[in-house]
């Protein structure tokens, strides 16, 4: 709790000094202070008080329930002590305001909305920037607490242990998804924050000292009557009413302590045991908390709470999920710690084990947003699209209002082609949105997901839905676009695309994409290279459109036959993605093949093609097709290197035509005409030669490939023995393949090492990726 109860600070010393908690055993009570009486609270908020008489003395006890912030005083007496009989009642109340009386009883509920309302506030900036949302649920030994905002979830169970006149709020079972912190430690801040200032953390527990006294020193003085005495009150064990499901705690005068449950009892050993380590991760020191639970674990080994606590801090921040797995396999099977245990199986690969532990947990979590959660984690995992749809059915069903589980199932029910079910889901989510602009975000956001996988009838309708709410939205419009020119509407489409750069021009903002889709339909449709030129032109580099604008720009230069401008528009195209990642790979991989065909067809530019295509098969490196051509164009580009220093020799007479011509391409690359100086290179200059022959004659005389990829090594003439090598690789059989691939992977490094030493580093780097491939 924070600020004041009712209007009405407390938990201040006399002088203003705060109340101060000390660093002692939970099993003591903290020492109770006197705070500063506040001043009377306005009538309309006046407790009323009534005389009593119970065994022969007279007191004043609370004649209606009162609310004292998030709890409602449901009994409070006094007695007053020292008077003299016969007494004058005449004057009520008011005539013994004066005299301080005992506390002899205390009664207090609290409920799940009260309580929830109490802490939303107050806990703003433990998962994130807005008020979380905060759900509570009390039970027979405390509260059940639950917190959530976004993909981010919290829960942990609160017992109240009272000692004599103090309360102690024990956090336990502390776990989540999505945190950037161990949980334990932000269930502690999240006690610390709903309590403050009238709690302190002391050992691993929130302590409210005195607090029998506190409510006293609130309620009485806003009735006018003087604080009580409160020496002697002892806390009884709580208490939950099974009619109105609130937690009722009492409190009397030299009461019998209380018997605790027994996971009260276990709650409070631990926080003997691990009180400094949590105290430590509260405070954000996670190294030393880290170290202080290695020493817990020493004492008590293999104590589950402790080592999940210890595991979090590896997991969430240590990024240790070998060393957090250890730790929790020591305690308990992995498949037993919820989320954690998911997490940690994932990351070192066991994604089965992952997706039982998330289904456990998922399956055992009473918190709603928790279990959603969890079983979203789980579909991620699931090995089939029915299971993962399963598994999105039961976290909608635990958290009907959260937005991912919705949209989650919306994109698996696309990928289903249950086109009604994803319909309902996003009319779920409208549903949940609050205003136009949010509602009109959740359209355009689920045309989107129906035109990516090509239900353009359906895309178009929710487009046009979208538009309802934001007819001006430039976004919406070029989806509306795109959905109409799948549907074999392409003059109203560019039509469409040219007024969503309209209206993102008047707006002041930028519509690439637009531009470049305006383009294309200019280009296909109206037949206006040139105007299309001019449309991807004006595309800035360094936006998500502008590797296609490049491209495009490149391939109606070279069919408008201005060779030299596409050349400049495929360098662009290269240099861009050069300077950073594309956010297509894909697609940009397809467009750098493109552009390497027409530069080697049409320019006969076999080094701008060879960049190319080393540009696309680094973006995807595992490529067949592209990883088969940027051999052939390099084979062609180091041949004609060749060439250039040293006449071809005349081809042999007797040249056997009976090869395919794949391998005679190979093959005949590796003959270099150029003489050796030391008598061993010419006999493998010659040996060369005869292999050459040979391999023509038998292509699968594979031991002969092997001893001519031997020469090669030697003669240090490693292009042709990666084309020789890469060869066997495509048409010999498993075991050849073996054999071939770490001689191949070995000419990879040696041609990474002279390109980086000549200065062409991009050509080094493509190297060692295929070299990379090579090896896994």
């Amino acid at each position: 709790m924070t600020g004041t109860l009712a209007g009405m600070p407390f938990g201040q010393e006399r002088g203003g000094r705060q109340a101060a908690g000390r660093a002692i055993s939970l099993r003591t009570p903290l020492a109770t202070r006197r705070p500063e009486a506040p001043p009377p609270a306005p009538p309309g908020d006046r407790p009323a008080l009534r005389l009593a008489v119970s065994r022969g003395t007279l007191g004043i006890e609370l004649d209606a329930p009162f609310a004292l912030g998030p709890l409602e005083v449901t009994a409070l007496s006094l007695a007053l002590r020292n008077l003299r009989f016969p007494v004058d009642l005449s004057g009520g109340v008011a005539r013994f305001r004066h005299r301080r009386g005992a506390l002899a009883e205390l009664a207090v509920e609290a409920g799940a909305a009260e309580l929830s309302a109490w802490a939303a506030p107050r806990l703003r900036g433990l998962l994130g920037e807005s008020s979380p949302e905060v759900t509570l649920a009390p039970f027979d030994e405390g509260v059940m607490a639950g917190v959530s905002l976004g993909a981010t979830a919290l829960a942990f169970d609160v017992l109240v242990a009272p000692i004599d006149g103090d309360l102690r709020l024990i956090p336990e079972r502390a776990r989540g998804i999505g945190l950037s912190a161990p949980p334990h430690a932000l269930a502690m801040r999240a006690l610390a924050a709903a309590c403050a200032p009238f709690g302190k953390a002391v050992g691993g527990a929130i302590v409210l000292a005195g607090a029998a006294a506190q409510i006293g020193r609130h309620l009485l003085p806003a009735a006018g009557a003087r604080a009580p005495d409160a020496a002697g009150v002892r806390w009884e064990a709580p208490l939950l009413s099974e009619t109105s499901r609130r937690l009722r705690l009492s409190a009397s005068r030299d009461a019998a302590p209380p018997a605790l449950a027994d996971r009260a009892l276990r709650a409070l050993e631990l926080a003997e045991l691990a009180g400094a380590a949590d105290d430590a991760a509260h405070a954000g020191d996670l190294e030393a908390a880290r170290h202080l639970y290695l020493g817990v674990l020493e004492r008590a080994p293999r104590h589950p709470e402790a080592s999940q606590r210890l595991a979090w801090i590896d997991a969430v921040v240590g990024d240790r999920p070998e060393g957090a797995l250890g730790t929790i396999v020591d305690a308990m099977p992995a498949a037993f710690a919820g989320a954690l245990g998911g997490a940690l199986l994932a990351a070192v690969g066991d994604r089965d084990g992952a997706l039982v532990a998330y289904s456990r947990g998922a399956q055992s979590e009473p918190y709603g947003p928790l279990a959603a959660l969890t079983w979203l984690a789980a579909a991620r995992l699931a090995p089939a699209l029915d299971l993962r749809l399963d598994a999105l059915d039961q976290a909608v069903t635990r958290a009907p209002a959260l937005a991912a589980a919705r949209w989650a199932r919306l994109e698996a029910r696309l990928d289903l082609a249950d086109l009604r079910g994803a319909r309902a889901d996003a009319e779920h989510l409208e549903a949940a949105a609050r205003g136009a602009e949010a509602r009109h975000g959740v359209w355009r956001a689920a045309a989107a997901a129906f035109l990516a996988r090509g239900h353009v009838a359906e895309a178009s309708a929710l487009f046009e839905r979208a538009l309802r709410y934001a007819p001006d939205d430039a976004v919406a419009v070029t989806g509306l676009a795109r959905s109409l020119r799948a549907a074999g509407q392409g003059r109203r489409a560019v039509d469409l695309f040219a007024r969503a750069v309209a209206l993102a021009t008047r707006a002041g903002t930028t519509a690439h994409d637009a531009s470049v889709e305006l383009a294309r339909g200019l280009a296909e449709i109206a037949g206006d290279r040139p105007a299309a030129i001019a449309r991807v032109r004006a595309v800035p580099p360094g936006v998500a459109s502008s590797c296609e604008a490049r491209f495009l720009e490149g391939r109606w230069r070279a069919e408008l036959g201005d060779l030299a401008g596409a050349a400049l528009a495929f360098g662009r195209l290269r240099d861009a993605v050069e300077l950073a990642a594309p956010p297509d790979p894909d697609g940009v991989a397809a467009m750098l093949v493109e552009a390497a065909e027409i530069e080697e067809r049409e320019r006969d530019d076999a080094h701008a093609a060879q960049r190319s295509l080393g540009l696309a098969l680094r973006l995807r490196p595992r490529d067949g097709r592209i990883a088969a051509t940027f051999r052939r164009v390099a084979g062609r580009v180091a041949g004609a290197a060749r060439a250039a220093v040293a006449p071809p020799v005349p081809e042999p007479a007797k040249a056997r035509t009976d090869v395919p011509p794949p391998l005679v391409e190979e093959v005949e690359e590796l003959h270099e005409p150029e003489e050796a100086d030391a008598p061993h290179e010419a006999h493998d200059e010659r040996r060369v030669q005869e292999l050459t022959d040979r391999l023509r004659a038998d292509p699968h005389d594979h031991a002969g490939a092997m001893e001519l990829a031997g020469a090669l090594e030697r003669l240090g003439r490693d292009l042709d023995l990666l084309a020789l090598l890469s060869a066997r690789m495509e048409e010999g059989d498993d075991d050849e393949r073996r054999e071939v691939a770490p001689l191949r992977r070995h000419a990879l490094l040696r041609l990474a090492r002279e390109a980086r030493g000549a200065g062409r580093d991009s050509e080094g780097e493509l190297y060692e990726m295929m070299a990379a491939a090579d090896g896994e």
